[in-house]
């Protein structure tokens, strides 16, 4: 029997897990808060930025993945 497309599984796209934003967040909020001075304050906001920006990238990389895993199958 002969294998068809739907019966071959392709392999998954590897994701960031969502743990790992906040703390990516943080060592860019330390590395810009030492280099440019940020104070406390700033440094918080940088923290939920870069993790809300990890997070919409990852979330966009997974949504090609399955766009394009479903146009292959069509």
């Amino acid at each position: 029997m002969t294998p068809t497309a739907s019966d071959t599984k392709k392999p998954e796209i590897p994701t960031l897990p969502a743990w790992l934003t906040i703390p990516v967040g943080f060592f860019v909020a330390f590395i810009l808060g030492e280099h440019y001075g940020f104070p406390w304050w700033l440094r918080s906001i940088v923290v939920i930025a870069v993790s809300l920006i990890v997070e919409a990238v990852n979330q966009a990389v997974r949504r090609v993945a399955s766009g394009r895993k479903d146009g292959d199958r069509a």
